[in-house]
């Protein structure tokens, strides 16, 4: 039977559906804020505001100098139009919940207002839920939040999210590395230009970068064990501006994804060298950066053992699947991580399309198992002694 009252669900259900129908953009999540601050302050619950980013903030509840156990709401949504047939839909035009921040949202929501209630079960503990902005972004919200004085007693940091391929009230999880990195590069090829009857006379930038788009996957893949796995993909080139011109200058934009953040640094290393000694060998300027860095989400082993056990002493065993392979897709949860242990995992949702789409659409009945949950998780940290200094 269920721990979370009937009448915190309605509530926490309403403000799911709120968030939804009002969802804002990286960065710009001020109607969010406000939203969450006037909930808490109807349940005479402080917020904090960041002091290094506009959006967002934290609560607090329980024993803060003790030992606390931390949660992380992400809040941003995408520029996405949504499909109007859906009963709860954006009144934002062209922006949308597709990825499951409104549900992430009011989980957070309604962890607070359990434990404000039921302060007991915190066990002279404390929860501090933060309500970070911008995890669809470039550069990440986490990286910002990351510089707060938020860590420092924090013992464990929890995250989800919602997955619309499980049923609800089914669970994922995995042992080490739970997410990949994703690493932006920008790769910019400065030659000399000209016209397209003369192109001995010119780097012809157009031919050179296509050779640079296959060459440089093939140099990283003998540079390091084949089972030290990572996907290079280009998604955007500019250049050009006639058929008949030779161009001066072309950039491409990609993406770089690994399951290990050690590896990370030696390929960030070999694309530079290998930049260097290509743009050498065919006379032009090479200029590669890498703006926007996401390690790889790396669940805590004790956390995650402890899981394990809590699954088993509170029969959620059966409802969890244990994955044998991380996602490719990134979160940038991983950069709260060397601060403070952490364990991410998935919650089912019961979905009907996939996630960053239009028809994307969950199912309200995910909140009560999730919140449930995490509630028998957190009390069972603090329970049973599992919070510990980080190492």
């Amino acid at each position: 039977m269920s721990k979370i009252p009937p009448a915190l669900m309605k509530e926490i259900v309403s403000a799911r559906q709120w968030l939804h129908e009002h969802p804002e953009l990286s960065y710009k999540e001020f109607e969010t804020t406000k939203f969450i601050k006037d909930i808490l302050d109807m349940w005479d619950i402080q917020f904090h505001n960041f002091q290094n980013i506009d959006t967002g903030g934290y609560v607090d509840i329980g024993n803060n100098s003790r030992t606390i156990i931390g949660f992380r709401s992400d809040i941003d949504a995408l520029p996405i139009t949504e499909n109007p047939a859906h009963n709860i839909c954006s009144k934002n035009n062209g922006v949308m919940h597709a990825c499951g921040h409104d549900f992430h949202t009011a989980i957070g929501l309604g962890l607070l207002k359990y434990f404000n209630d039921n302060q007991q079960d915190l066990n002279g503990g404390g929860l501090r839920v933060i309500f970070q902005p911008a995890e669809e972004a470039t550069p990440d919200g986490a990286e910002f939040v990351s510089k707060e004085s938020l860590f420092k007693n924090m013992t464990g940091l929890l995250g989800i999210h919602v997955d619309g391929r499980m049923k609800v009230g089914q669970y994922s999880i995995i042992k080490g590395t739970a997410c990949a990195s994703s690493t932006r590069l920008e790769i910019t090829f400065i030659g000399k230009g000209g016209h397209t009857s003369r192109p001995h006379n010119t780097v012809d930038l157009i031919r050179v970068t296509s050779q640079y788009i296959v060459q440089l996957p093939e140099y990283l893949k003998a540079c390091f064990d084949s089972r030290d796995n990572f996907v290079l993909v280009f998604g955007k080139i500019e250049g050009g501006h006639s058929h008949n011109i030779i161009p001066s200058e072309i950039k491409l934009t990609g993406t770089l994804r690994n399951f290990d953040n050690h590896i990370l640094d030696q390929l960030l290393k070999r694309i530079t060298i290998f930049s260097d000694h290509f743009a050498k060998l065919y006379g032009l300027d090479i200029v590669a950066s890498f703006p926007n860095i996401t390690p790889a989400v790396i669940n805590d082993d004790r956390l995650y053992n402890h899981f394990i056990d809590f699954s088993n002493r509170m029969q959620y065993y059966e409802n969890i699947q244990i994955l044998k392979k991380p996602s490719m897709g990134a979160d940038d949860f991983s950069l709260y991580l060397d601060q403070v242990p952490g364990l991410y995992f998935q919650i089912g949702a019961g979905g009907t399309a996939p996630s960053h789409s239009s028809d994307f659409l969950l199912n309200d009945d995910l909140i009560e198992p999730a919140l449930s949950l995490l509630v028998d998780y957190i009390q069972y940290l603090n329970k049973h002694n599992c919070i510990y200094p980080f190492y």
